[in-house]
């Protein structure tokens, strides 16, 4: 039987050998005063020897920290849902390995969620500590995030956040979904706030962030809207555009059919048909129309006759929950 704890603090990693020691030691220290705690790192196919390090803290910390090796790197999304899986804490912890969020922020977090009686609390790291680009980049983000979502927090990709156990109950991240996990528990009406934490430069390692991100992100972004509004209906989605494909196929159709008929009826040989082949466009978005509706309906006996959605396993092997 799983045993239960009052905080887990899961942490994906990839390439990260030098902050693990570092970051396990102030973890431990910080979370001492909880009582019952658990760290858990899920290793995201690391190839710099972070898995023998792993392997090592787990050893000299057993029931504290706990191990998960994937099989490869699956992304980070994936290494937070497989470590939330296997979290026991009534109240669950995340944190980016790398060492620029800081762990003694944590119980800062913990206290305002409870004064305030929230479901989730998210790190705002109000002094970026990171190079310019990628400083302008998330602020970027952040704004058109918080521009279409119509959530006031400045910092949806913050790696440091605190929340409450059931907020993971229905949660389902791949992708790159992480980002936008504060959307996700928001459409489920969890109580969300942001607190201010502080942020450090990096001092080991070097940044994951590449220009690929971008579309990545932005897909996702797509992603989210549609599943947050549209997932019980998709044919709202694309029944929309289905009915405007018919709209405008009906206008410009109708317009060269009038044509037509006035090439038969009047001396207007400009009018026929064959004069304006361009008329063929119209049952073209008639069939586009037909398209999005059947879209529509496949999405919404999808919707009712699938299964919950059930990741792959790609979990190699794990260290430390042999206690329980």
């Amino acid at each position: 039987m799983k045993q239960i704890h009052n905080i887990s603090v899961v942490i994906p990693v990839f390439n990260e050998k030098d902050t693990l020691r570092l970051l396990a030691d102030r973890l431990l220290r910080v979370l001492k005063p909880f009582g019952k705690y658990e760290v858990i790192f899920v290793n995201d196919g690391s190839v710099d020897g972070t898995e023998d390090v792993l392997d090592n803290l787990c050893s000299e910390h057993p029931q504290l920290i706990k191990g998960i090796h994937l099989r490869t790197n699956c992304g980070k999304s994936a290494a937070l849902d497989y470590g939330f899986k296997q979290a026991s804490g009534e109240l669950i912890a995340m944190i980016d390995g790398d060492l620029q969020d800081t762990p003694e922020e944590i119980p800062v977090l913990i206290k305002y969620l409870q004064d305030n009686k929230l479901d989730v609390v998210n790190g705002w790291r109000m002094v970026r500590r990171d190079i310019f680009l990628k400083t302008l980049s998330s602020r970027l983000f952040n704004q058109v995030v918080c521009m279409l979502s119509g959530l006031k927090i400045h910092d949806f990709n913050c790696g440091l956040k605190v929340m409450r156990r059931e907020c993971l109950q229905n949660l389902k991240l791949y992708g790159q979904l992480h980002r936008f996990m504060i959307i996700l528990l928001a459409k489920q009406g969890f109580r969300i706030a942001e607190h201010k934490v502080r942020h450090s430069p990096r001092k080991y390692g070097h940044s994951k962030y590449g220009s690929r991100r971008a579309y990545e992100g932005l897909m996702d972004l797509l992603t989210v809207i549609f599943i947050t509004r549209y997932i019980q209906s998709p044919l709202y989605f694309f029944g929309f555009y289905g009915l405007l494909s018919f709209l405008a196929a009906s206008i410009y159709t109708g317009f060269f059919l009038v044509l037509h008929l006035r090439s038969i009826f009047t001396y207007y040989p400009q009018g026929n048909l064959i004069e304006h082949p361009i008329w063929i466009l119209g049952p073209a978005m008639f069939l586009v129309g037909v398209i999005f509706i059947f879209f529509g309906l496949m999405g919404e006996l999808i919707y009712h006759i699938s299964p919950a959605h059930l990741s792959q396993n790609r979990v190699k092997r794990q260290v430390g929950f042999e206690h329980e």
